[in-house]
């Protein structure tokens, strides 16, 4: 039996497994790919030899880890189609395409320490309601593993392979990028950019040179700025100050129409207009969707408030789900069970911007892709400003309330926070909750609570007052902060005070920090909260102990 000091059992996040790369050993890695093949075979996706398509970001970790799930596959009785090195959206076209389960090994905007495993089944991406029967597989695998001798075991007391695994050649991954190439191409004409010069800070992301190719075969005069060896880890839900300040000289020095960039696996984008000014992703996904005129768009609670304001006046029926794509795409399928013929999509506040149905554009058909995607929201946002005739900012301000977003978190790295820890972030989400989960929202007027629809009982509505005061403890008039208005719990705990700023408080499922997402009227606004996440959180945190 193997020691119990390799035992490390990696854990889903809203999208895929991450950990640090110190416990993402060969056999962790190996261990959970083969649980996620056998759980492949029970729902009867697969039969043995079946194709299983791999891939891989930029990360110094990440080709040793896809040696592990080759391995894996291959003892699982399947065989690789090894795509290597491409984004995530790129590989997901290419295994749908042919009905093949796929599995990229990315740790998407994470720092390089950290790495992760996308599991992506023969038609969607795995759900929120496929997890138990993968972890269920994976404790069977375990099992077996630890139960071999140390002579039958692929692995040593470190649980790293005994013998050198080698990844196949990278055959596929000429015809997937080409592939994913023409799924643009084929739609617009080769001169709809022209004109329109566009910089792309490429850094180390691993679709920039698609993003590049793509570009430049819509005409656009591409200029592309830092590409980087080193891995660079940008969270578009919280864009760095460097990323930030860099933006705003990029468009001085080479004054583009826009600048583009994306994530470490180039499944969310990075749009700036000509002035070097962000645009989040759930404004730019609003953008996207003005254009392309959705029946039905599913968004996370955590989007600005504009874009639910924007789509609703605009006519598109929008739901709001807990943050992540398996909840977007339930979302997206729940709606086209009751209309099959809609044209529905989503997208997240990281930018991500998910197709769930065909759509018609220039009389061809645009295949539905229903995982994150940073080319279309790219390409659109400049095909709007073309058609409009305006510049990129112009079009922002034309089209979308002047609402301002940001977000930040704090770990246990941040001064007065560093007792925290993910359970303690679960703890105080807890303590401003109420026990009732059937009560999405509570809504606070001048003679008390309301829920949305009601209340039915006095202690709920005296839970009610009590949360409501001991938030306004932290978010208090001292530091600004209006009275509470409403509060929703669909994710996390978001409030919005009486002026309309919105403060949204969630524990990331997928890394140890604790966020905060604000919205408010000005960028000032939105900044001065933002710092003031250094005051708060750490009294919350010291509170909860």
């Amino acid at each position: 039996m193997l020691p119990d000091k390799i035992f490390s059992p990696l854990r889903f996040g809203t999208s895929g497994i991450r950990a640090a790369v110190k416990d993402m050993t060969d056999m962790e890695c190996y261990i959970n790919t083969r649980g996620f093949i056998r759980h492949l075979y029970k729902v009867s996706e697969i039969k043995p030899g079946a194709n299983i398509a791999l891939a891989g970001d930029l990360r110094l970790s990440t080709p040793s880890i896809m040696a592990s799930v080759h391995k894996a596959i291959l003892d699982e009785g399947c065989e690789t189609v090894f795509c290597g090195f491409i984004p995530t959206p790129t590989l997901s076209y290419y295994a749908w395409k042919r009905h093949f389960p796929s599995i990229m090994v990315t740790g998407s905007h994470i720092p390089e320490e950290l790495n992760g495993i996308k599991f992506i089944k023969s038609s969607e991406e795995v759900l929120k309601t496929d997890e138990a029967d993968i972890l269920s597989n994976v404790a069977l695998v375990r099992e077996e593993e630890y139960l071999k001798s140390e002579n039958e075991s692929l692995f040593d007391a470190n649980g790293s392979f005994k013998q050198l695994v080698n990844l196949p050649s990278a055959s596929e991954e000429e015809n997937a990028l080409s592939e994913f190439q023409k799924r643009y191409t084929d739609i617009f004409s080769p001169d709809v950019l022209a004109g329109k010069k566009i910089v792309i800070y490429e850094q180390s992301a691993v679709g920039s040179f698609l993003l590049k190719k793509i570009m430049e075969s819509l005409g656009a005069e591409v200029i592309c700025f830092g590409k980087s060896d080193k891995f660079i880890p940008i969270d578009t839900e919280k864009m760095p100050d460097t990323v930030i300040d860099l933006l705003k000289q990029l468009a001085k020095e080479f004054k583009p129409f826009a600048i583009f960039s994306t994530d470490g696996d180039s499944d969310r984008p990075i749009l700036a207009d000509e002035n070097g000014s962000f645009l989040s992703g759930d404004l730019l996904g609003t953008l996207t969707a003005l254009y392309l005129k959705p029946e039905f768009a599913s968004i996370p609670v955590t989007s600005n408030d504009a874009a639910v304001t924007t789509l609703r006046k605009a006519k598109i029926e929008v739901a709001l789900t807990k943050v992540g794509s398996p909840y977007c795409i339930a979302s997206m399928k729940e709606q086209l069970a009751k209309k099959p013929d809609a044209k529905v999509m989503s997208w997240e506040k990281n930018g991500g911007f998910l197709l769930g149905s065909d759509i018609n554009l220039n009389n061809k058909t645009l295949d539905m892709l229903p995982t994150r995607d940073s080319i279309l929201p790219l390409l659109i946002a400049v095909i709007f400003c073309q058609e409009e005739g305006v510049s990129l900012s112009s079009l922002v301000n034309s089209k979308l309330p002047r609402r301002f977003t940001t977000a930040n978190a704090v770990d246990n790295k941040t001064t007065g926070c560093e007792s925290y820890t993910a359970e303690l972030g679960k703890k105080i989400i807890n303590s401003f909750s109420l026990k009732d989960a059937i009560i999405q929202e509570l809504n606070f007027t001048d003679k008390g609570p309301e829920t949305v629809p009601f209340f039915s009982d006095a202690d709920t509505v005296k839970k009610a007052g009590v949360i409501k005061a001991s938030l306004e403890s932290y978010f208090n008039s001292s530091l600004g902060y209006n009275p509470i208005a409403s509060i929703n719990y669909i994710d996390g705990v978001r409030i919005t005070f009486s002026n309309g700023d919105v403060a949204h408080l969630r524990p990331s499922s997928n890394a140890p920090e604790f966020r905060i997402y604000i919205t408010a009227d000005t960028e000032e606004r939105a900044r001065k909260i933002i710092e003031d996440r250094f005051i708060i959180l750490p009294k919350m945190i010291s509170d909860v102990v």
